[in-house]
């Protein structure tokens, strides 16, 4: 049974959030779940191993990143031409999405070949690891393709009009994963390279069921071959909208990797504390990336329909639904940090440190739902710049300045403070253009007379 697109423009807006969002928010919920189960697995093999993975990450944040750059992208693009009743338009998106897919796939796996070893040098792999880092990732960049191929058609099935069954593919694939890991590193003895085995099988599995959607007709946008011909005005719409996503995955791990290059020299325990902190920050913050997801295919829906009222109410109750969750959520972790880092460590003056340095970092960490939905809300109409501006705000033009600046002043201080600083003054700026976009669209967040809505 078909999804119905045009639901998008009449069903209530909160009855649309959650069918559009639970899922992704779930999704989300799940993968994080999955990595720390994945490095729970890992982490038997060794204190190596565990550093091999950490230096594969970024790697992987980088396949991660243009998968879903591409996907965020053509689910734009999709949305709005679904919205303006252009089935042909986001037939053509579908098409061009597997076309770079292969095209990306077939590109990293060829270099990797070449480079991976001396790459993995630059990332930081030394002599003691970079065998065991080599073993685990030339798997992952062989097989990148299915890597681009469930990160962007999930996207795609979300704008169509079917996000559980996005949601299933996104759980299904991870508790395969996990159901993998034990029998691949342990019972047939791969070691880490049996993780990466793991990995990709499951990846595997979600893209060729993903494929077959589009395939066998179970889409409300069909997949035909002669839309994989390379389609470069549909490609430019997909990377004008797609790159911010990718940009703002990837200058978290800039951001992370300057941060460490400083704490180095403080020692060992300031550098852990701020790896506590940012997986902390992701598992709050993942569902609300989720939520928001959902969000992008509603108002690029009714962008395209020009229904003004219900894009004004979508963007406010994904603006207070975000802040809640996020507000509730640090507030738990802010009253008893120790409670959350006794699960990763034992170790006291780690638990002291995390604990201290956390509760400064989180004073302004429920600005961050605004900063999302705002992000995604551009994204959804169309307009790449001003989202990729946001992309880029947070992370490298305020909170890497204000890092440098002010731990060279307060030293271990200020590279704590650093962060609800730059939280502060990306929320004032995001505010202030979103405000300004939604009058210059006749939208305001706050009604004061009935909109005309387009019939």
């Amino acid at each position: 049974m078909h999804n119905d697109p045009d639901l998008m423009g009449k069903e209530s807006i909160t009855k649309l959030l959650f069918r559009f969002s639970l899922p992704g928010t779930v999704g989300m919920v799940v993968a994080a779940t999955y990595n720390v189960v994945d490095t729970i697995f890992i982490g038997r093999l060794g204190s190596e191993a565990i550093a091999a993975l950490s230096i594969a990450f970024p790697i992987q944040m980088i396949l991660g990143a243009i998968g879903v750059g591409v996907g965020v992208g053509a689910a734009s693009l999709i949305s709005r031409s679904l919205g303006a009743g252009n089935d042909r338009n986001a037939e053509k998106a579908v098409g061009q999405v597997i076309s770079l897919a292969l095209i990306f796939g077939a590109l990293i796996a060829l270099a990797s070949k070449f480079y991976l070893r001396s790459l993995l040098v630059v990332f930081g792999a030394s002599s003691d690891i970079l065998e065991l880092t080599l073993e685990y990732t030339s798997v992952i960049t062989a097989w990148s393709v299915v890597f681009f191929l469930i990160m962007s058609l999930n996207n795609v099935v979300r704008a169509e009009g079917s996000p559980l069954f996005s949601m299933k593919i996104m759980v299904g694939s991870s508790l395969l994963n996990i159901a993998l890991d034990p029998i691949f590193i342990f019972s047939l003895d791969m070691g880490i390279q049996g993780a990466a085995v793991a990995t990709v099988l499951a990846k595997s599995t979600g893209a060729f069921i993903l494929l077959f959607h589009f395939i066998s007709g179970r889409s409300n946008v069909l997949l035909h071959p002669k839309n994989m011909r390379l389609d470069f005005n549909i490609i430019k719409n997909i990377s004008k909208i797609g790159f911010p996503s990718m940009v703002r995955l990837l200058s978290k791990n800039l951001s992370l990797t300057i941060t460490n290059i400083i704490l180095a020299g403080y020692g060992h325990i300031p550098i852990a504390a701020m790896g506590l902190f940012f997986r902390m920050q992701m598992l709050l913050i993942m569902p609300v990336i989720g939520f928001s997801q959902g969000m992008l295919p509603v108002i690029g829906y009714n962008y395209g329909a020009q229904k003004k009222e219900r894009i004004r109410e979508t963007v406010v109750k994904g603006f207070s639904i975000s802040t809640a969750f996020i507000t509730l959520l640090a507030l738990i972790v802010y009253i008893s940090p120790s409670t959350f880092l006794n699960f990763f460590t034992s170790d006291p003056e780690l638990i002291a440190m995390g604990s201290y340095s956390m509760r400064i970092m989180m004073l302004m960490l429920p600005l961050l739902g605004v900063q999302i939905v705002s992000t995604i809300f551009f994204q959804a109409i169309g307009k790449g710049v001003p989202s990729l501006f946001l992309s880029l705000l947070r992370e490298v033009m305020l909170f890497i300045p204000l890092l440098l600046i002010l731990s060279g002043s307060w030293g271990l201080l200020g590279v704590w403070a650093a962060r609800p600083v730059s939280d502060l003054l990306a929320f004032i700026i995001t505010f202030a253009m979103i405000a300004r976009e939604l009058n210059k669209q006749d939208i305001p967040l706050k009604r004061l007379v009935p909109y005309r809505e387009a019939v």
